[in-house]
């Protein structure tokens, strides 16, 4: 799995946390994969806490579970929102709440940080 900050201009904030290989779903992770998926999860809920997070929302992206194998298969997505007291004002667009500016570098090298230090 990888987490990240997706490059976006209205992502504040915002980590995610995809599968390297495509999974529809995670029914289909085999038990070491699930073991990657439950770590990477608490280090990004970990993360957002240390930097500061009152309230965190988290989507899951994948595929339907009764789907066909046919054609290309997606990879399994998890985005954690934040809910920040410096920044009241942003959510995001799947909250319904616009965001304003900030540099998804700095989201990085912040979230880099909380988990060298705090993780």
């Amino acid at each position: 799995v990888i987490l990240f900050v997706p490059k976006a201009q209205v992502s504040e904030w915002e980590l995610q946390l995809m599968t390297k290989s495509a999974c529809p779903h995670v029914l289909a992770l085999n038990t070491a994969a699930r073991q990657h998926l439950d770590q990477a999860m608490l280090t990004a809920v970990k993360a957002l806490d240390v930097l500061g997070a009152q309230m965190i929302t988290s989507v899951e992206f994948s595929g339907r579970i009764n789907a066909p194998d046919t054609g290309p298969v997606q990879h399994l997505i998890y985005s954690f929102i934040p809910r920040l007291p410096y920044a009241p004002d942003t959510f995001s667009e799947a909250q319904l709440r616009w965001i304003t500016g900030c540099y998804p570098e700095d989201i990085a090298e912040a979230c880099r940080q909380a988990i060298a230090h705090h993780i």
